[in-house]
């Protein structure tokens, strides 16, 4: 009966984070969290989707059936930058230089939206370049991919 009931409690609190957006934490590892594109943002952002891949996401995107994340890409240190590519499930974006200024890009979710997590992975050569998620995380990448468990809010899949 006690198990039941503080199975029942941890899962509202998980449930509870998943709806106000913010991270998870399981054990000691935390899942930051992805923030949606707004649909009237769409075309904006798909300035930085992978071109053979931008009609498809773009439309899926439109039709709230696959929305878009967001995340913003800068350096921390004045030594600090590179060059990265995002994966996100089977999509990869296109190369993006993390130098002077922050750079704001899409990329779909890396799951079925609905199932609300999934993993997004840096990959390039780059240092102490910032991710911005829910919470960002610096990452660095000259040793080959940064891997990041990811969840994100499955209430507003048109980011209405």
């Amino acid at each position: 009966m006690i198990a039941a009931i503080g199975g029942v409690v941890a899962a509202g609190v998980v449930a509870g984070t998943l709806l106000l957006g913010g991270s998870e934490k399981t054990g000691t590892v935390e899942r930051p969290a992805l923030s949606l594109v707004k649909a009237s943002d769409i075309d904006k952002a798909s300035g930085t989707v992978a071109p053979e891949e931008k009609d498809k996401v773009v439309e899926e995107a439109k039709a709230c059936r696959a929305p878009l994340a967001s995340m913003r890409l800068s350096k921390t240190t004045a030594k600090g930058g590179g060059v990265v590519r995002i994966r996100a499930g089977n999509y990869l974006s296109p190369a993006f230089t993390v130098a002077d200024g922050p750079i704001v890009v899409a990329v779909p979710f890396p799951g079925p939206y609905e199932a609300g997590k999934g993993e997004i992975v840096i990959e390039g050569a780059a240092k102490d370049v910032f991710v911005q998620l829910n919470p960002g995380l610096t990452v660095d990448t000259t040793e080959g991919v940064k891997r990041i468990p990811v969840i994100w809010d499955t209430s507003k899949p048109c980011g209405a």
